[in-house]
């Protein structure tokens, strides 16, 4: 079978075109590009990789302005990536794409400074590629490779000797899930399997740094729910830094310990996911089984703040819980008007705002403050 092929699942043609590709001359030379893994990335810089300092910032960026003509994609932009995940959010045309070209060095810059782990993209851009794997928005595949090919690839440009990089494409491809298909021409794949493809070349080289463009767009549930899911054991039993930049809040509220809200070009929002949806007052919120729109007028009626409101895990009780005041006796009084009117108590814990309502409100303040007073 084709599992046993040590070009990586390659025709003959196809192995032959992406040695071209990847070696002619000995220089890398196609379509006068320069493209060889040994130039894109000298085996020196892999030290480097080992020895990243873990006190330096993954991100850094202070007051970076960037134009194209006379629209500003980034307006002053100050933000830090910290370890863990963290997400940025924003609509269509925020900026978001532009910021990730920022952090590779592949834009230049009207004002401002960028670090990546210390390191300034623009004056050592391999030494900071060779930390960053990134999941673009739009498709990079080469056409005409194989899944595996495509991920070896990924790996010798890194500058991972041959035989190495093919069994790390195996093997991060099994990690993504990735079946037999892996074999097939890249560009007879699903939309799902071209996105295992991409996230396992964006990690084949183990970089301490992934940074993700929409990575779950087009997923049916069950692969947007692994892609998650694998972005979490990175984080948490890895020690990578995740950057995920998406509009689909639910990704970020799911698996995100910090957010960043970029709209216009600026940064509106910044902090941890808590804190973002820390509501205005202090409220706790209870869940459980029963007449919970009774409980909350006895509540009400026995003089604590409580209304019904409607979550994503169904019906629930809001209660003002006042900073200055005792939370164990509002929870004894909670408890006492469930058993008066037969609810069944599941769950007393801090309320949270929908992430939605948080970013809703940061865009209605971004184009408040951009419509010029008449």
């Amino acid at each position: 079978g084709q599992g046993g092929r040590g070009d990586g699942g390659l025709t003959h043609k196809q192995y032959h075109a992406a040695r071209f590709i990847e070696e002619d001359s000995g220089h890398g030379r196609h379509s006068g590009i320069t493209i060889s893994p040994q130039q894109f990335f000298a085996p020196e810089i892999q030290a480097m990789h080992n020895a990243t300092s873990s006190d330096a910032c993954p991100v850094e960026l202070d007051g970076v302005v960037k134009r194209y003509g006379n629209r500003t994609a980034l307006d002053g932009v100050s933000l830090r990536v910290e370890p863990g995940i963290t997400g940025l959010v924003g609509p269509n045309g925020a900026g978001k794409s532009t910021l990730v070209r920022t952090v590779l060095g592949l834009v230049k810059l009207a004002a401002g400074r960028v670090r990546v782990f210390g390191l300034d993209p623009q004056k050592a851009p391999r030494q900071v590629r060779q930390q960053v794997g990134v999941v673009p928005e739009d498709e990079s595949a080469v056409p005409g490779l194989t899944g595996v090919g495509m991920v070896r690839y990924a790996a010798r440009l890194c500058g991972i000797p041959a035989g190495e990089a093919l069994r790390r494409a195996h093997e991060v491809l099994d990690w993504c899930d990735a079946g037999q298909e892996r074999y097939r021409p890249l560009e007879t794949f699903s939309v799902g399997t071209r996105q295992k493809v991409a996230f396992a070349a964006a990690i084949v080289h183990d970089p301490p740094l992934i940074i993700l463009d929409e990575p779950t767009n087009g997923l049916d549930p069950i692969e947007r729910k692994a892609m998650l899911g694998r972005l979490v054991t990175l984080a948490r039993d890895h020690g990578k830094t995740i950057f995920l930049c998406t509009h689909v809040l639910p990704d970020v509220q799911a698996i995100c310990e910090r957010a960043i809200v970029l709209a216009a070009g600026r940064v509106r929002l910044s902090g941890s996911i808590d804190e973002l949806t820390r509501p205005a007052l202090p409220m706790h919120r209870v869940e459980g089984t029963g007449p919970l729109d009774t409980l909350a007028a006895a509540l009400s009626s026995a003089g604590i703040a409580a209304s019904l409101v409607r979550t994503s895990r169904g019906p629930a009780v809001e209660v003002a819980t006042p900073a200055h005041g005792d939370t164990p006796a509002v929870l004894r009084a909670v408890c006492q008007q469930a058993r008066e009117v037969g609810v069944g108590v599941r769950s007393f814990e801090p309320a949270q705002r929908p992430l939605e309502e948080v970013f809703i409100s940061s865009l209605r303040e971004a184009e408040a403050a951009q419509t010029p007073e008449v």
